[in-house]
C-alpha cells in the first residue's frame, strides 16, 4: 500500500469551474479572484484578505508591506533595513528570506519540541530597542500562543505577523489563528488544507496596509486599489490606468486560481474535521509508544487540524529506522519542515542573530520525522499506518 503525504482534493466542481474561466476568457486576476478575496476575509472574520500566487508571496508581500505603508504613518511601520525580526528556528524557509529580502537582520529563538511551536519566554528575551516584530509560524497544523505573543508585541510597540501557511482554519479560543496579528499570511499549495493548485492569501484589519499590498502586488501601481482616486488627484498628469506609487512586484493570481479556491473554502471544515479525526486515532493507537517517540502536544485551547502526524524520537539512530521502517511500507516521510534553520547551509551569507540556545529545534532536526495525514484517508490506510508503527514498535 502506498500512503502518501496528502492526496488530490479537486473534484468535479472544482474542474468545471476552471474550465468555465477558461470559456471566459477572463484568464488573469478579475472578477473571480475579488470574490474569493471577499468570501475569504468574510470566513476569517478580517476586514481585508489580498489573494497573491503562492504562501511565500504572501510572506514576502506582508513583510514589504510592514515596512513601506503608503497610506499612514504609524511608528511601528517603518523601513525593516538593519532593524531585527524575530523568527523561528523551527520553521520554512520562505518564513525567513522575506525578512532578509526586506532588509532585516533574522533573530533565531528555539521551539517547545514538545508542542513544535515558538518559545514564548524567549521572544521576550529577545526583545531589545532594534526590534521591529514578530514573524511567528504557527507548525504543522496547530497554533503558537498566539495571545501572549499579541500581548508582547502590544506592550513593546512592535508589529506580529503570522505564518498561518501550514495552519488554515485552526482556531485558538474560537478564533481563526492568522487573525490576531497585523497581518496573517496563507497558502493554497496542492498539498495545503485547502488548494488553489498555487496560490496564497494575506489577510488584515489595517485598511492602509492591506491598500499598500495591493498595490505591491502588481508592479506599485493603483490599479487594483480599493481607493486609487486618492493618488489619481494627486497626479493627474499621469495617465491613471498607469499610475505607479511604491515599490512592487508582480505576485497575482489567475482567475482559474479563485475559481477553485472558492468552491475549496466550502470545504475547509470537512476536510479539517477528517484531518482531526485521524490525528485523535492516531494519538490513542500510539500512546504506549511513549518509549520510542512522542506526538506533538497542542496548547491548551487549540482546535488543531493536523497538516501531518509529526514524532520525536528518542534520538536519531531511531529516527532514521522508522523513517526506514515506513518508507519499505509504502508509507512516506518528511524532516519536520526545514529543522533548525541556522544549521541550513543557505545561512552562511545571511547576516542573523541567535537568542539563547536552539537546543529544542536541534532535536526535532534531529529526531523528528512526520508521515501524512491530509482529508481523503481511507480507514483502512489510516489502520495500516497503525500496523505498521506498532509492528516498529514492537
Amino acid at each position: 500500500m502506498k500512503i502518501s503525504l496528502n492526496r488530490n482534493t479537486i473534484e468535479e466542481d472544482e474542474i468545471q469551474a476552471a474550465i468555465e474561466v477558461l470559456r471566459s476568457g477572463d484568464m488573469t486576476f478579475g472578477r473571480r479572484c475579488v470574490e474569493f478575496e471577499d468570501t475569504f476575509a468574510d470566513y476569517m472574520g478580517v476586514k481585508n484578505a489580498i489573494f497573491v500566487n503562492s504562501g511565500s508571496s504572501a510572506n514576502l508581500l506582508a513583510m514589504f508591506s510592514l515596512s513601506a505603508p503608503i497610506l499612514q504613518s504609524d511608528n511601528k511601520l517603518k523601513s525593516l533595513k538593519d532593524k531585527e525580526v524575530i523568527v523561528p528556528a523551527l520553521t520554512w524557509s520562505t518564513t525567513i528570506w522575506p525578512v532578509v529580502q526586506a532588509g532585516a537582520i533574522p533573530v533565531f529563538v528555539d521551539c517547545d519540541p514538545r508542542t513544535l511551536q515558538i518559545d514564548v519566554d524567549a521572544v521576550s528575551d529577545a526583545i531589545n530597542e532594534n526590534t521591529a516584530g514578530i514573524f511567528v509560524a504557527h507548525i504543522l497544523g496547530s497554533s503558537a500562543d498566539i495571545e501572549t505573543l499579541r500581548d508582547l508585541a502590544l506592550s513593546n510597540d512592535v508589529w506580529l505577523a503570522e505564518d498561518t501557511c501550514e495552519s488554515l482554519g485552526v482556531k485558538n479560543k474560537g478564533k481563526f489563528v492568522g487573525t490576531f496579528g497585523d497581518v496573517g499570511t496563507f497558502s493554497f499549495y496542492f498539498s495545503h488544507h485547502i488548494t488553489t493548485i498555487e496560490g496564497g492569501m494575506v489577510v488584515t484589519n489595517n485598511n492602509a496596509l492591506a491598500e499598500t499590498m495591493r498595490s505591491m502586488r502588481a508592479h506599485g501601481w493603483t490599479r487594483h486599489m480599493k481607493q486609487p482616486d486618492i493618488f489619481e488627484d494627486l497626479h493627474k498628469e499621469i495617465d491613471p490606468r498607469f499610475l505607479f506609487i511604491s515599490t512592487g512586484f508582480n505576485l497575482r493570481p489567475t482567475e482559474i486560481n479563485a475559481a477553485i479556491g472558492k468552491i475549496q473554502l466550502q470545504k475547509l471544515l470537512k476536510f479539517n474535521t477528517a484531518r482531526s479525526k485521524t490525528h485523535r486515532i492516531w494519538e490513542k493507537a500510539f500512546a504506549d509508544c511513549d518509549k520510542i517517540f512522542t506526538t506533538m502536544v497542542d496548547i491548551p485551547g487549540i482546535e488543531s487540524a493536523i497538516f501531518g502526524f509529526p514524532v520525536i524520537c528518542k534520538d536519531a539512530k531511531t529516527k532514521n529506522a522508522l523513517k526506514s521502517h515506513l518508507e519499505n511500507k509504502g508509507i512516506e516521510t518528511r524532516p519536520i519542515i526545514c529543522g533548525n534553520m541556522v544549521r541550513q547551509p543557505a545561512l552562511r551569507n545571511t547576516k542573523y542573530r541567535v537568542q539563547g540556545n536552539l537546543l529544542g529545534a536541534d532535536k526535532v532536526m534531529d529526531c523528528g520525522l512526520y508521515w501524512g495525514s491530509h482529508p481523503m484517508m481511507s480507514d483502512i490506510e489510516v489502520n495500516y499506518v497503525i500496523e505498521a508503527v506498532r509492528a516498529f514498535a514492537k
